[in-house]
This record gives C-alpha cells, structure tokens and sequence, in this order.
C-alpha cells in the first residue's frame, strides 16, 4: 500500500481516518480474540473494564465522556456488565438519577488478568518504534486528540432518538 500522502491526500488511502482505522482494525484482532474467547465479554466491554480501572467509580456520563461514546450507548453497554457482576452501579445519594459506576472485585480481577496480556500486544505493535520515536508518537497522539475533541466541541452531533 505504501506510504500514506497524509500533507496531500490524493484518495481515501492518505487520510488520517482510514490510516488509523485500518490500524485499529489488525491491530485489535488479538484483542478482541482474548476478550471474547476467553474472557466472554466484547471489546467495548474491555474498554469500559479498563477505564474504571484506570480512573476507579466515575458516573455513567463521565465514564461515556472518556469512552468517546454518546451516553445511551453507554448506558446500555453497563447493563451485560453489571449482570456478568463485572460492575457494580449505586446511587452515593439519595436521588437514584445520579449514579457512580465501578468495578466489582470480580471485574478487577478480569482487568489484573487481561491487561498484562493486552500490555503484551501493544509493545509488539510499537516494537519497531524507537524508544524516541514512542515519546514522540505519544506527543504526536496527544495533540491529534485534543484537535479531534475540539473540533467535536465546534461541530456537536445532533442528539439521536
């Protein structure tokens, strides 16, 4: 395919979109295997395992906010996890509305046996980076996702029914 004209795209081929999808897409087969062969839950599952992991009880709009997922297909992703027993939702107050969201030990214990094996599949895809050429695609990442989220602050999406 060949090096991907990203400063003057002449197709699909040299966006930066597709180059990432296409990324994603090979890169997360692995993933996606281990999630659910193994581990009988679905990627997108996995990513809201390891988000409460990282960040611990977060409300379901937060939890949505960082997934870059709209809230209703937020919510509807808890609900197979908290009846796996994988998340526990409670509400800290006495208005059931406001609701925290966060791993049950079950579910940390997932997390503690899938994220070494997933740490495992994202140092072979960086493996031919080097070390410099990881700090500098980490700054590189950083940047391209404050833009995104910006633009995204410009140009909201309508709400879908």
């Amino acid at each position: 395919m060949g090096e991907p004209r990203l400063d003057d795209p002449q197709s699909i081929l040299d966006l930066l979109n597709y180059q990432l999808h296409v990324l994603l897409s090979f890169s997360t087969a692995e993933v996606v295997r281990l999630c659910e062969q193994e581990m009988g839950i679905t990627r997108h599952e996995w990513g809201y395992i390891g988000l409460l992991a990282a960040f611990g009880p977060l409300s379901p709009s937060d939890l949505a906010l960082r997934a870059g997922m709209d809230r209703s297909r937020t919510s509807k992703a808890l609900m197979p996890l908290v009846l796996k027993g994988l998340v526990r939702r409670s509400a800290p107050g006495p208005d059931r509305r406001y609701a925290v969201v966060s791993l049950t030990p079950k579910g940390q214990g997932l997390y503690d046996r899938l994220f070494p094996r997933v740490l495992d599949i994202h140092r072979e895809l960086i493996s031919p980076l080097r070390p410099q050429e990881v700090r500098q695609l980490s700054r590189i990442v950083d940047r391209l996702r404050r833009q995104a989220v910006s633009m995204q602050r410009r140009h909201p999406q309508p709400p879908t029914s």
